[in-house]
């Protein structure tokens, strides 16, 4: 090889030398930096997961000496979307070491201390100065929950300014009913039984109670329509239901560090958020469209029974210090429409449903409603005095109804009450609950539990019969507490029984119902999962047919 030759190859030898040196540098190490940054970033973030999941996990000492259940295994069952009763054996196994009714449950505030037991329980209810609502779930409005609910309202609120927002609404609640209404939109909702989907053979039971309800509570509390019966695909109600939806979302209810964080990366999550938004501006026009109503109206003669909104908006007219703002409006409303629409339409879809599985508790039920309303293929709508002698209507709804906040007994749509806070160390029944604790009354786990009901599981109506089981548990304190009890009882619990008992001796007159062969609830009711503190049924179809 020439001298010249080698000059060359070493030449091209050198240049590719440099070329590779240059890629190396502005590629490769750049990349292998960029590596190790994503390595470092992504250990600290498992690092941060796991500490945050053991602070989770792991029981504070000063609530040792309260029975436990696993975290793993509760866990495990909530996350995976199990209902609440595939839970109650794991409770009743560590209840039964709790001789006070009291146990330790996971939540996101974390551990909390669930009540059971009669005596548990009666203390929460009455002693409200004690045990005050928590604030913790509704203070952050960069979480769903928060959002829609709020803190200003009769539902958050405690002391004087709660008092101040019960003694407003109570009225709206203390007068007649409007039973024509509800027999009207009942109608309403009757007519669509045959023509949605394949008929009377196949009733979607659960979202036409949703339907119809939303509209009560719309049409009754706020003069406003929804027109949810008719036209339950129009833009409110899906933006409605799907805040609902994400309110029983187990993941964010238990992790919200993902919600408050990372919400750019859940899609669907932040689609949440814009509906719950999209709501707030139906809940304004609500409110403006009212006031120019009223305003409208001045002078005229005065409605001896003005609807929940009215009473609301003219609340300071005397004194300017009971005047509600804008945004209490707005959270009152929103509160309101949850619970007299989701709280009822489940009771009522569980009371169809036993009826179903019971054909001769439901003829009992119809004979008492044809003795009182009479029989015949006519529309009738039952008057208020009419459904105050449907006794054995209002035993069934013991069994499976409830209103508001609180529940009644098998099926109850609300698991627990809202969060409860001790503020000073405190004995409840006869376990120490230190100061900073959080409390629920777990209202499901209590009225299926089998040191306290003989075969809890069994639909009895006559349970709640003149001398039956539920005096003699009276005497042990509250182990049946549908609407809560003491001062801060359900406000809307006459309205909801009113509603209820229309809608089921308008069914009762005019149709037979059974569950149909395939159902998934053959054998007992099949319930939706979730953290949602509501209860509902899956998927629950039902048979009618025509009485005429």
């Amino acid at each position: 090889m020439t001298s010249l030759s080698l000059q060359r190859l070493t030449a091209e030898v050198l240049k590719n030398v440099n070329n590779i040196s240059g890629f190396y540098a502005q590629h490769v190490l750049p990349y292998l930096a960029k590596q190790r940054k994503a390595s470092y970033i992504a250990s600290a973030a498992v690092l941060f997961i796991c500490y945050q999941v053991y602070q989770f996990a792991h029981i504070p000492k000063k609530l040792k000496h309260i029975p436990a259940v696993p975290f793993w295994a509760y866990m495990r069952s909530v996350l995976s979307g199990e209902g609440p009763d595939k839970r109650l054996n794991l409770i009743y196994s560590v209840l039964s070491d709790s001789p006070s009714g009291v146990f330790l449950k996971p939540h996101r505030v974390g551990w909390t201390v669930g009540a059971v037991g009669p005596q548990a329980l009666k203390t929460v209810w009455i002693r409200k100065d004690d045990y005050p609502k928590s604030q913790s779930l509704i203070e952050d409005k960069r979480f769903l929950f928060a959002k829609m609910l709020g803190v200003h309202n009769i539902l958050g609120l405690n002391g004087a300014e709660w008092k101040k927002h019960r003694m407003i609404a109570n009225p709206a609640f203390h007068r007649h009913m409007p039973v024509k209404l509800f027999g009207k939109l009942c109608e309403r909702m009757m007519s669509r039984f045959e023509i949605e989907e394949i008929g009377l053979s196949s009733v979607d039971i659960s979202a036409l109670m949703q339907r119809f309800t939303l509209d009560v509570i719309g049409l009754a509390g706020f003069g406003y329509d929804f027109q949810s019966i008719e036209n339950p695909d129009n833009q409110k109600v899906m933006a409605y239901n799907s805040v609902m939806d994400g309110l029983k979302d187990p993941f964010f209810f238990f992790f919200p560090f993902f919600e408050k964080h990372m919400l750019w990366a859940f899609s669907s999550r932040r689609e949440q958020h814009l509906n719950c938004e999209s709501l707030h501006t139906t809940y304004q026009n609500i409110i403006e469209n009212k006031k120019r109503v009223l305003l409208e109206q001045k002078g005229r003669q005065e409605d001896p029974e003005k609807d929940l909104l009215t009473l609301m908006l003219e609340a300071g007219e005397d004194d300017p210090s009971q005047a509600l703002t804008d945004e209490e409006l707005r959270e009152n409303l929103s509160v309101f429409f949850i619970a007299g629409h989701d709280t009822t339409s489940n009771a009522l879809s569980f009371a169809l449903y036993w009826l179903a599985v019971n054909p001769d508790i439901q003829e009992k039920a119809r004979s008492e409603v044809i003795k009182v309303i009479g029989d015949g293929a006519d529309v009738f709508y039952p008057t208020e005095n009419q459904i105050s002698q449907l006794k054995y209507i209002y035993m069934i709804m013991k069994e499976t109804d409830t209103s508001f906040l609180q529940t009644l007994r098998l099926c109850p749509p609300v698991l627990s009450s809202q969060l409860r806070h001790t503020e000073e160390d405190i004995e409840l029944a006869g376990t120490v609950i230190p100061k900073g604790v959080h409390i629920q009354a777990e209202i499901f786990v209590a009225h299926h539990d089998p040191s306290v009901w003989k075969d809890p599981e069994q639909f009895r109506p006559e349970r709640f019969a003149a001398g039956g089981e539920n005096e003699e548990n009276a005497r042990k304190g509250l182990a049946w507490s549908p609407f809560g009890n003491g001062a801060r009882q359900c406000i809307g619990m006459n309205f909801s029984l009113a509603e209820q008992r229309v809608v089921l001796s308008m069914l009762l007159r005019k149709y037979t119902w059974t569950l149909p062969k395939d159902s998934i609830h053959k054998g007992h009711p099949v319930f939706v999962g979730g953290s949602s503190l509501l209860l509902s049924a899956q998927d629950l179809h039902l048979s009618f047919k025509n009485r005429f």
